[in-house]
């Protein structure tokens, strides 16, 4: 039982540790390069901040975008792209253009009546989303607010060490229990070799 409880502690701290670093670079990252998404190994999570892919995505969901080659974008494909130097947009490709070896993608809002009114050229793709998680792209607002940095950064910082000290104090304790019995088992022994002495 002890061994399964250690064995969870372990994966808990791995997956904290993970959590700690992974929202302090993508912090730093967005701190230092604001007109750019932060991105992890090449994918990207972004938060979704209107209804136009409604039902599929909805406001406050966060996707993950991976960075692919533009000739791999396929019909169907949810790209993110960029309209100017701040914003972003995730849309469906209902068409793929090439012509005279240039290549394009027509996309559409799954919830908007009309087709984006400009194509996107290969330069203007982040990438092609991956998965989505319901919701999740508040908490990711929330953690570049001075209050989120201290729940999400601070608070866990503390945990773990917190729990790594409480480890170094269990065992030292261990250690001077065993020294404890290791000196009464001594004097015992000590003790009845002097009385069979006497004897």
């Amino acid at each position: 039982m002890k061994a399964a409880f250690r064995w969870m502690s372990n994966i808990l701290t791995v997956l904290l540790l993970f959590l700690v670093f992974s929202t302090f670079f993508l912090i730093y990252q967005s701190r230092m390069k604001p007109n750019k998404a932060a991105s992890v190994m090449g994918y990207k999570l972004l938060t979704v901040l209107s209804g136009s892919m409604s039902p599929f995505l909805e406001p406050g969901d966060m996707i993950v975008v991976r960075e692919l080659m533009p000739e791999n974008i396929r019909v169907g494909d949810l790209i993110t792209y960029r309209i100017n130097e701040k914003t972003l947009v995730t849309h469906r490709v209902v068409e793929v253009i090439q012509r005279d070896g240039l290549l394009a993608f027509r996309t559409k809002g799954d919830a908007n009546n009309t087709e984006d009114p400009d194509l996107v050229t290969p330069d203007r793709v982040a990438g092609s989303m991956v998965f989505k998680i319901p919701y999740a792209g508040y908490i990711g607002r929330f953690v570049r607010t001075p209050k989120g940095f201290i729940a999400m950064i601070v608070f866990p910082g503390l945990l773990l060490i917190a729990g790594e000290i409480k480890n170094i104090l269990n065992e030292l304790s261990k250690e001077e229990n065993e020294k404890k019995k290791q000196n009464a088992d001594a004097a015992q022994n000590g003790g009845q070799s002097e009385g069979n002495m006497k004897l």
